[in-house]
């Protein structure tokens, strides 16, 4: 039996714990975030334990903002996350979320004590404009000696790691400061043209024509709306297939959102998944959203565009239903 035809398994569940960070990094695709949301403790883990009740979960995240601002709600989705058994357990830190040395000691041991099995330790030259190395190195030796589990600096790179480049150079070079830690380097990612990056960093980013022959589901990292396999909870309770909001944990319990999904009943989902991003385009224009496509790097910011554009028209139904 199946809860929905459009969501046959949920294989992966993400948290945004909040919009608040302690860098707005010039690299970051977020852009400028308010800072002033966090995701409710209760709700998030209520979520998790639903959809982990008739899916096999195999991963959860929980990021930012910067997560470890609210380390008890950090711990409490992954202690709920672990009672379910879910293998992968993942947070994404800066690491500077406290200069008090016992408060980070302590929670290095919390995370370790809630079942956190793979941290992703963000480490580049944008993050250190803001967040000096010695505070992140604090955190990283405190998880070194508290942690049981995967550690690993997660750099963002400029076009990629072979790209000698003078914020590549600066990265590698913010890695090196951990060598004595013998931490595992993950191979990262890389800056993507969105937010801030747009901002600062746009001499490194190429437009090109847009691809009108782009379809739903043809990005990295992403699947057809009528084939979700992964759900994201932000930090207002919108839950999201791919950048979509399909309604809200603060309103409604997880399964019955999962269980009213349907992305034929929203005219701008259909649009995409029958005709591609043109289709899209086409939907946006007829509803008075008009996008210049050359204001954007990717077929998936022209759809982030059309979605702000429309989202408060859709947050008053509630989301696609």
């Amino acid at each position: 039996m199946s809860l929905n035809k459009y969501i046959k398994e949920v294989d992966r569940l993400e948290f945004t714990v909040t919009n608040s960070c302690t860098g707005r990094c010039r690299h970051c695709s977020e852009g400028r975030l308010s800072g002033d949301k966090k995701i409710d403790k209760e709700r998030a883990v209520n979520a998790l334990k639903d959809v982990a009740s008739f899916y096999d979960v195999k991963s959860i995240m929980t990021f930012g903002g910067e997560a470890l601002i609210y380390p008890d709600i950090v711990c409490a989705i992954h202690q709920a996350a672990m009672e379910c058994n879910t293998p992968i357990r993942q947070l994404i830190t800066n690491g500077c979320f406290s200069k008090d040395n016992d408060q980070i000691v302590e929670v290095a041991r919390k995370l370790n004590q809630s079942g956190v099995n793979d941290i992703l330790l963000s480490v580049d030259c944008f993050h250190v404009e803001k967040l000096p190395l010695d505070w992140v190195y604090i955190f990283a030796k405190a998880l070194c000696e508290k942690y049981s589990g995967r550690l690993r600096l997660q750099p963002t790179w400029v076009n990629d790691e072979s790209d000698n480049n003078i914020y590549n150079l600066k990265t590698k070079e913010c890695l090196a400061y951990f060598d004595d830690l013998n931490i595992e380097i993950n191979d990262g990612d890389s800056v993507f043209p969105s937010g801030n990056a747009v901002e600062y960093l746009s001499e490194y980013f190429e437009k090109k024509p847009l691809d009108m022959n782009f379809s739903c589901g043809d990005a990295f990292y992403t699947s057809r709306l009528d084939d979700i396999d992964e759900l994201m909870i932000d930090c207002s309770g919108d839950v999201l297939a791919c950048d979509f909001p399909i309604g809200n944990i603060m309103v409604n319990n997880i399964l019955d959102i999962i269980k009213g999904y349907d992305p034929y009943n929203n005219p701008y989902t259909k649009a995409l998944l029958e005709n591609g991003i043109r289709g899209m385009l086409k939907e946006a224009g007829n509803n008075g959203i008009v996008i210049d496509t050359s204001d954007y790097y990717t077929p998936c910011g022209v759809c982030r565009a059309i979605i702000e554009e429309s989202r408060k028209s859709v947050l008053k139904t509630g989301g696609i239903q």
